[in-house]
């Protein structure tokens, strides 16, 4: 079980230039990746998005690369004789238009700007596969820490399926006694009101046969069992489980909510409502699985 949430930094040295690869992920219903890639970059934002998908099922990554050339401060910039390329270009076609141009140093710069926006290669000494190691390797340190993460999740949520387990336990034992407890208060009552009537009469065990159909909540807890475990099933796979167990809560959810409306005992009803604090203290961590 992994986390959706995690952090992965990567460098890469080569001849003066160094290229940064960093990723992060946090917690999304489905996979979503979002690149921001320089324009040197650019043609390679395909085989980012399908090395991620391969490696993660769900969350928002975003994957960025930047850029830092030390060889020179004009490394990437127009060579002399492109830009000069560039003006005889620019006079031909104004004077085929019947025009002229006068050569500013703004004119130079928007000319060396343009030629420098149309380039579209890697930079010198950066070989696309080395760049894919690179990713890789950020990608190996993003999924490294969303395991760690993951792991913790599981223990506390393991803990807290515990605790659902030992709150079952006792709420089987207080169920049957709800019956009982009904059957005591009618006679109560009855004898309050100056009512005689005998506990084997008809009335009152048919009385006593719909309140235990009513009140029972036996099904109930045989199905949170079942549900409890299969979501500590879910716990030691490692393939995204994150929308198996949304599913399984929105069930046990279902389950409590049906105990505590059929629950006449007290402390049947306070099982419940600690079943129902457990539950959302699980949700809330299952928020961030994959």
């Amino acid at each position: 079980m992994k986390s959706m949430t995690g952090f992965g930094r990567s460098e890469l040295i080569e001849e003066g230039v160094t290229v940064y690869v960093q990723i992060s992920s946090i917690n999304r219903k489905s996979l979503d990746i979002m690149c921001i890639l320089p324009k040197e970059f650019q043609q390679l934002e395909r085989q980012v998005v399908k090395k991620t998908r391969n490696r993660i099922g769900r969350g928002r990554i975003q994957f960025s690369i930047e850029i830092k050339d030390e060889r020179n401060e004009l490394a990437g910039l127009p060579s002399d004789d492109q830009i000069d390329a560039g003006i005889e270009r620019l006079k031909r076609i104004t004077e085929r238009h019947d025009g002229s141009i006068e050569i500013t140093p703004q004119v130079v710069v928007d000319l060396a700007r343009l030629q420098e926006s149309e380039a579209n290669v890697l930079p010198v000494g950066v070989d696309e596969q080395l760049l894919m190691k690179c990713a890789d390797a950020a990608l190996d340190e993003l999924i490294s820490m969303r395991e760690n993460e993951g792991a913790a999740l599981r223990e506390d949520i393991g803990n807290r399926c515990i605790v659902m387990r030992n709150t079952l336990n006792e709420m089987g034992k207080l169920a049957p006694e709800m019956v009982k407890k009904h059957r005591e208060n009618l006679l109560g009552r009855l004898e309050q009101a100056g009512l005689e009537i005998d506990v084997e009469d008809e009335r009152v065990l048919r009385e006593m046969a719909l309140f235990a159909d009513r009140c029972d909540v036996s099904e109930e807890i045989t199905r949170l069992y079942s549900h409890l475990g299969q979501f500590s099933d879910l716990l030691d796979k490692a393939d995204p489980v994150g929308r198996s167990m949304e599913f399984l809560i929105q069930e046990i959810a279902r389950e409590i909510n049906t105990i505590g409306s059929k629950s006449s005992s007290i402390n049947v009803s306070k099982s419940a409502l600690s079943l129902k604090n457990e539950l959302e203290r699980i949700r809330e961590q299952v928020a961030n699985v994959e």
